[in-house]
Protein backbone atom coordinates (compact mmCIF):
# COMPACT_ATOMS: atom_id res chain seq x y z
CA UNK A 1 0.00 0.00 0.00
CA UNK A 2 1.05 3.53 -1.18
CA UNK A 3 1.92 6.04 1.04
CA UNK A 4 -1.11 8.82 1.18
CA UNK A 5 -2.02 11.80 2.80
CA UNK A 6 -4.85 12.88 5.06
CA UNK A 7 -5.58 15.83 6.95
CA UNK A 8 -2.03 17.23 6.45
CA UNK A 9 -0.90 13.67 7.80
CA UNK A 10 0.85 10.99 5.90
CA UNK A 11 -0.86 7.41 6.28
CA UNK A 12 0.26 4.16 4.95
CA UNK A 13 1.34 0.51 5.92
CA UNK A 14 4.89 0.40 4.64
CA UNK A 15 6.93 2.13 7.41
CA UNK A 16 10.33 1.05 6.16
CA UNK A 17 9.55 3.24 3.01
CA UNK A 18 8.41 6.12 5.21
CA UNK A 19 11.66 5.69 6.74
CA UNK A 20 13.65 5.82 3.66
CA UNK A 21 11.88 8.73 1.74
CA UNK A 22 12.48 10.89 5.77
CA UNK A 23 16.34 10.60 5.56
CA UNK A 24 18.10 10.68 8.90
CA UNK A 25 19.75 13.92 9.91
CA UNK A 26 19.40 14.91 5.60
CA UNK A 27 21.10 11.99 4.54
CA UNK A 28 19.91 8.91 2.76
CA UNK A 29 18.78 5.90 4.68
CA UNK A 30 20.78 2.88 3.85
CA UNK A 31 19.35 0.39 6.04
CA UNK A 32 16.22 -0.07 7.83
CA UNK A 33 15.30 -1.90 10.80
CA UNK A 34 11.81 -2.73 11.81
CA UNK A 35 11.33 -3.35 15.59
CA UNK A 36 10.64 -6.38 16.98
CA UNK A 37 10.79 -7.20 20.91
CA UNK A 38 13.74 -9.80 21.32
CA UNK A 39 11.60 -11.37 24.22
CA UNK A 40 8.65 -12.13 22.73
CA UNK A 41 8.56 -11.12 18.95
CA UNK A 42 5.95 -8.30 19.46
CA UNK A 43 5.83 -5.36 17.32
CA UNK A 44 3.84 -3.00 18.83
CA UNK A 45 5.47 -0.35 21.44
CA UNK A 46 5.17 2.81 23.47
CA UNK A 47 7.95 4.86 22.57
CA UNK A 48 9.69 7.18 25.48
CA UNK A 49 12.31 9.61 24.36
CA UNK A 50 14.54 12.47 25.20
CA UNK A 51 14.97 15.02 22.32
CA UNK A 52 17.37 17.02 23.89
CA UNK A 53 20.18 14.03 24.30
CA UNK A 54 18.79 12.09 21.27
CA UNK A 55 17.68 9.08 23.27
CA UNK A 56 14.93 6.80 22.88
CA UNK A 57 13.43 3.87 24.87
CA UNK A 58 10.75 1.55 23.37
CA UNK A 59 8.76 -0.75 25.96
CA UNK A 60 7.02 -3.88 24.43
CA UNK A 61 3.42 -3.55 24.89
CA UNK A 62 2.76 -7.41 24.76
CA UNK A 63 5.28 -8.26 27.25
CA UNK A 64 6.31 -4.67 28.97
CA UNK A 65 10.36 -5.31 27.97
CA UNK A 66 12.14 -2.30 27.32
CA UNK A 67 14.77 -1.50 25.28
CA UNK A 68 16.98 1.73 24.12
CA UNK A 69 17.24 1.84 20.86
CA UNK A 70 20.78 1.92 19.23
CA UNK A 71 23.12 3.79 21.67
CA UNK A 72 20.71 5.60 23.32
CA UNK A 73 21.32 3.71 26.53
CA UNK A 74 24.93 5.51 26.97
CA UNK A 75 22.38 9.10 27.30
CA UNK A 76 19.46 8.24 29.07
CA UNK A 77 18.47 9.26 32.65
CA UNK A 78 14.93 9.03 32.15
CA UNK A 79 14.35 12.71 33.82
CA UNK A 80 13.31 14.48 30.59
CA UNK A 81 11.84 11.85 29.01
CA UNK A 82 8.16 12.46 27.10
CA UNK A 83 6.29 9.86 25.64
CA UNK A 84 5.24 9.50 21.87
CA UNK A 85 1.58 10.19 21.51
CA UNK A 86 -0.69 10.48 17.94
CA UNK A 87 -2.96 13.19 16.76
CA UNK A 88 -5.42 10.54 16.45
CA UNK A 89 -6.27 10.20 19.91
CA UNK A 90 -5.89 14.05 21.13
CA UNK A 91 -5.89 12.71 25.17
CA UNK A 92 -2.38 12.68 25.44
CA UNK A 93 -2.23 9.40 26.56
CA UNK A 94 0.06 7.25 24.81
CA UNK A 95 -0.62 4.99 21.96
CA UNK A 96 0.32 2.01 20.27
CA UNK A 97 3.08 1.89 17.34
CA UNK A 98 5.47 -0.19 14.75
CA UNK A 99 8.30 1.90 15.06
CA UNK A 100 11.49 1.66 12.24
CA UNK A 101 14.85 3.12 13.09
CA UNK A 102 16.54 3.79 9.43
CA UNK A 103 19.73 4.20 9.21
CA UNK A 104 22.45 6.61 7.03
CA UNK A 105 25.85 5.07 6.33
CA UNK A 106 29.03 6.30 5.50
CA UNK A 107 30.65 5.48 1.82
CA UNK A 108 31.45 2.04 1.74
CA UNK A 109 28.74 1.08 4.28
CA UNK A 110 31.24 0.88 7.22
CA UNK A 111 29.82 2.78 9.44
CA UNK A 112 26.78 4.47 10.99
CA UNK A 113 26.75 8.27 9.86
CA UNK A 114 23.01 9.12 11.35
CA UNK A 115 19.58 7.57 12.37
CA UNK A 116 16.21 8.32 12.37
CA UNK A 117 13.29 6.91 14.14
CA UNK A 118 9.87 6.52 12.86
CA UNK A 119 6.81 5.15 13.94
CA UNK A 120 3.35 4.24 12.28
CA UNK A 121 -0.08 4.42 14.78
CA UNK A 122 -1.40 1.38 15.32
CA UNK A 123 -4.70 2.63 15.62
CA UNK A 124 -4.94 5.22 12.57
CA UNK A 125 -1.66 4.53 10.39
CA UNK A 126 -0.39 8.05 11.07
CA UNK A 127 3.42 7.91 10.38
CA UNK A 128 5.03 9.92 12.22
CA UNK A 129 9.44 11.22 12.61
CA UNK A 130 9.88 10.97 16.14
CA UNK A 131 13.83 12.25 16.39
CA UNK A 132 17.04 11.77 14.32
CA UNK A 133 20.75 12.46 15.28
CA UNK A 134 24.52 11.69 13.92
CA UNK A 135 26.42 8.46 15.73
CA UNK A 136 29.29 9.47 17.17
CA UNK A 137 31.48 6.52 16.46
CA UNK A 138 29.47 5.14 13.59
CA UNK A 139 29.22 1.52 14.94
CA UNK A 140 27.89 -1.03 13.42
CA UNK A 141 26.40 -2.92 15.93
CA UNK A 142 24.34 -0.60 16.43
CA UNK A 143 21.67 -1.90 13.37
CA UNK A 144 21.06 -4.92 15.68
CA UNK A 145 20.11 -2.24 18.40
CA UNK A 146 17.05 -0.46 16.75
Amino acid sequence: MAITEAGGWKIGQNLAEYARAEGAEGYDVHEVRLCRCATCGGQVFGLLGDLEQHAAQRVCRGCGEEHFIADSGDYWDGSQAGIMVCECDGDGDEEDFNIAVGFSLYEGHDGIRALAITSRCVACGQLGYWDDWMIRGGDLHLLNLA
